[in-house]
């Protein structure tokens, strides 16, 4: 695709871009790029490392952990106990302090999500300290610990 983009093409399009569109929202057409549809097999996200058998774990809803960005697919798997697979655990519901439990488990269905076979717990838990800077998060002195912050919506039991 991006082979095909010469400078006469990219000029005049690089004039209204956004910073966040991709290149695909650029050049795309859809019949040589045709959607992607999301897998939804229940037995895909329930990983055999976890130590929980596929068959243990409830079959999943199409709406659920379909969220692109890190910190909501965390939240949607505390939300869903029957997915998330003993993954995750609250520490503290009410004050949005959770830990991780088995966290390459957690890194191995994040990259699955992501289609990113390489992820490791320690890239995932760099980005989740990025969620510092945004108030998304907020730093818990304990090691796999983490807190939802003051931008973070729809983990509070009373507000769901």
């Amino acid at each position: 695709m991006l082979d095909s983009v010469t400078h006469s093409t990219f000029l005049p399009n690089a004039s209204f871009c956004d910073p966040l569109m991709s290149w695909t929202d650029l050049f795309s057409n859809e019949e040589y790029y045709p959607t992607f549809e999301h897998q939804t097999d229940a037995d895909s996200n329930c990983l055999k490392t976890s130590g929980i058998k596929s068959q243990d774990c409830h079959s999943h809803s199409r709406t659920s952990l379909q969220s692109s960005h890190l910190w909501e697919f965390v939240r949607d798997l505390l939300l869903s106990p029957e997915e998330n697979c003993g993954i995750l655990e609250w520490e503290d519901r009410e004050q949005g302090i959770f830990r991780v439990v088995k966290s390459e488990a957690l890194a191995k269905m994040w990259g699955q999500r992501k289609k990113n076979d390489r992820m490791t717990y320690e890239k995932l838990s760099r980005a989740l300290r990025y969620y510092y800077k945004t108030g998304i998060l907020e730093r818990v002195d304990r090691r796999l610990v983490y807190k939802f912050g003051k931008n973070a919506h729809g983990w509070q039991e009373d507000k769901l």
